[in-house]
């Protein structure tokens, strides 16, 4: 490998370490955000002192979290635009895109009718929770699956539609479609 090869394989792995370990952390912090809409306005509420926003902001964030990191939440806050933290996160995303840096994930959730707030939030979570932070969510109507959902996470299929199960119970069956 030459010197200027080796240089570049350095440089990306910091590069992607760097920008994992901020989208990680940021992420965290915005999808705890998110899982309450009451807070989100505790945040920006401009009545509130700083010191009174940053105790209700400081326990969503990780015990590790970097101080560039956590500096950089608070500097938000302070200014106001802790609502925007999804876009930025979302920015950071494209930007290592660009880049050549780690890229979103897609989860891509189907369903026979629209879904409420609070069930794509639901969802969010426990797929967060399965396949980890980095995902970007699209949220799909397709009435021909009857009820349940159809999830693609990457390459990862989840189908519980109603369409499949009866599917199947017809190929059991030897019944033709």
């Amino acid at each position: 490998m030459s010197a200027s090869s080796e240089v570049q394989v350095y440089a990306r792995a910091a590069f992607e370490t760097a920008i994992k370990d901020w989208l990680t952390n940021l992420e965290h912090i915005a999808g705890a955000i998110d899982r309450s809409p009451d807070l989100l306005k505790r945040l920006a509420d401009d009545a509130s002192s700083f010191e009174v926003r940053q105790a209700v902001l400081t326990p969503l964030m990780r015990e590790n979290i970097p101080a560039p990191v956590r500096n950089f939440v608070f500097g938000m806050l302070a200014n106001g635009d802790i609502a925007v933290l999804n876009d930025v996160v979302a920015e950071l995303h494209s930007l290592g895109a660009v880049i050549g840096g780690p890229k979103a994930v897609l989860a891509e959730v189907t369903s026979a009718v629209e879904l409420t707030g609070e069930e794509r939030t639901a969802i969010e979570k426990r797929l967060i929770d399965q396949f980890g932070l980095g995902l970007e969510f699209r949220f799909l109507v397709d009435p021909e699956i009857l009820g349940g959902l159809l999830i693609r996470v990457g390459d990862k299929l989840l189908d519980t539609s109603v369409a499949s199960r009866l599917a199947s119970m017809r190929q059991s069956l030897g019944l033709s479609g």
